[in-house]
């Protein structure tokens, strides 16, 4: 898509965005956060690890967060992957298989179809182990989009491109 056809006023708003949101990574490595459970000594840390491990197993996958999304929704399937720029054959094995692991953009692509909210793109996105970065001005892109509520899949992948990145739907290769 041409720049004629992206909304100038749009295009200079993402641009913003990211100028003002955008922090280089510095290289500085989180050390491990100290153990504040001494006080309850290998009891309560061993409590505290299974209060978390009962946590982590009861979160959903990425796939059943998609699923439940299409029902809240109210959404057909089919309009949802097509509108993704996903395959029936790829959404049947997203569907089919609770521990699917999909690409970020993928999962990103699912969420602006789906027209989520910052914060669901976030926790759907988290659940297949991704994260919108302020160190990646295209995940700013994305992440500005989704706050302006551009939920058009190529209007997005327009303005990604007009910006000098990589689209969100043309890796569907090797998933």
């Amino acid at each position: 898509m041409s720049k004629g056809k992206i909304s100038d006023t749009l295009l200079q708003t993402v641009e913003k965005y990211i100028q003002k949101h955008y922090t280089p990574e510095s290289g500085i490595r989180w050390a491990r956060q100290p153990d504040t459970s001494d006080s309850f000594g290998k009891t309560g840390r061993a409590i505290k690890n299974i209060i978390s491990t009962m946590l982590n197993l009861r979160s959903k996958t990425f796939s059943e967060r998609l699923i439940a999304l299409i029902d809240k929704r109210g959404c057909k399937p089919s309009d949802v992957y097509t509108k993704a720029g996903i395959t029936k054959q790829h959404f049947s094995k997203i569907k089919l298989n609770t521990d699917y692991q999909p690409s970020k953009e993928t999962a990103l692509a699912f969420a602006i179809v789906l027209k989520l909210s910052l914060a669901e793109t976030k926790d759907l996105i988290g659940s297949a182990g991704f994260t919108l970065s302020h160190s990646s001005r295209r995940d700013l892109a994305v992440e500005c989009l989704i706050r302006e509520k551009v939920y058009n899949l190529d209007t997005v992948n327009a303005i990604l491109y007009e910006l000098g990145f990589e689209p969100l739907t043309n890796r569907r290769g090797a998933e």
